[in-house]
């Protein structure tokens, strides 16, 4: 539990439609860039809380939100349980400090009486229940669409923005065998939905952070930062504005003791890359080699092109 939090009861009836005190920090990247891990890094300094994935830009308003599986008939409905348990596991922790299934249940109960309340009001709100001078988010989905982009810049327009990177084939490698299940037996599909994913989510996400002032926002190479925590960290807290020491530094790479970071051993608790959640020490990741795809992937010259060329604006 974070340090950085005050407790307020479900009956709270604070209106927070005008916004939440304190700075935003927004990690933007597409799935599979180490971004729960790079979370719970952060969401570890003393003054900073880290929400788990909540996914607040796919949709205008809660109904919306919880009701996301009936836009999306065709994949499992087990998989939108486990993205769900996010915004559920944020509320339980700040309103309970607890996250057990009966505080998970009251929860969800809590946020479907507000069916009517936008996304935003719902961050703004949950903000206002934490200390924290910096409160972070990261959802994959936010940069899966120009719409929902659009919808967080729109949102938080003075907020602080993370660009997470990651090399092109290994991110599209995880993303193969993470998507297998929900494409199984369209191997084409999964190859041309990750190649995608990969381009058009750091291509919408550059493309926007040009149009901001450079002092909001800040870019990362996921692999740096996992293979030299005690080097890139600082540089980001110093961009925060927060305070950076030994002690702190070793905090914050006990990933395993962010508020967030477990599951059942189901998988069946989500809001982070499962992978992290099952084993949420941090570790250390190959260093980034040449851009390289597979020849089986069976990508066209023309996509391969245009990767490498991002690929190389993004350091890589």
């Amino acid at each position: 539990m974070s340090q950085a939090m005050q407790r307020r009861p479900f009956n709270s009836q604070q209106d927070d439609t005008a916004g939440a005190a304190g700075q935003m920090l927004f990690i933007l990247s597409p799935p599979r860039s180490y971004s729960t891990v790079t979370t719970a890094m952060l969401g570890n300094h003393p003054d900073v809380y880290a929400f788990p994935e909540m996914l607040l830009f796919t949709a205008t308003t809660v109904d919306g939100l919880l009701n996301e599986a009936e836009r999306q008939p065709e994949l499992p409905k087990g998989w939108f349980a486990s993205r769900l348990s996010g915004p559920f596991r944020a509320i339980a922790d700040l309103t309970e400090g607890d996250q057990s299934p009966a505080a998970i249940q009251r929860a969800r109960d809590w946020l479907s009486q507000r069916a009517d309340w936008t996304t935003v009001r719902l961050m703004n709100h949950l903000r206002s229940l934490t200390a924290a001078r910096i409160a972070v988010e990261k959802s994959p989905d936010t940069v899966g669409s120009s719409v929902s982009l659009a919808y967080c810049l729109e949102s938080y327009p003075r907020a602080l923005y993370l660009h997470l990177t990651r090399h092109p084939a290994t991110t599209q490698a995880s993303m193969h065998a993470y998507w297998r299940t929900i494409y199984a037996g369209h191997e084409r599909e999964l190859v041309a939905a990750a190649a995608t994913s990969w381009y058009t989510g750091h291509s919408r996400i550059a493309a926007t952070l040009a149009e901001l002032p450079r002092k909001q926002w800040m870019r990362v190479k996921a692999e740096d930062l996992l293979r030299q925590p005690r080097a890139i960290l600082p540089r980001i807290l110093d961009w925060l504005g927060l305070e950076c020491s030994e002690e702190i530094l070793g905090s914050m790479t006990r990933t395993e003791r962010w508020c967030f970071a477990y599951t059942d051993p189901n998988g069946a608790v989500g809001g982070g890359d499962i992978k992290f959640l099952l084993r949420p020490a941090l570790r250390s990741v190959p260093a980034p080699g040449p851009v390289v795809f597979s020849r089986e992937w069976g990508l066209t010259r023309e996509m391969t092109a245009r990767m490498i060329r991002l690929a190389a604006d993004l350091g890589y």
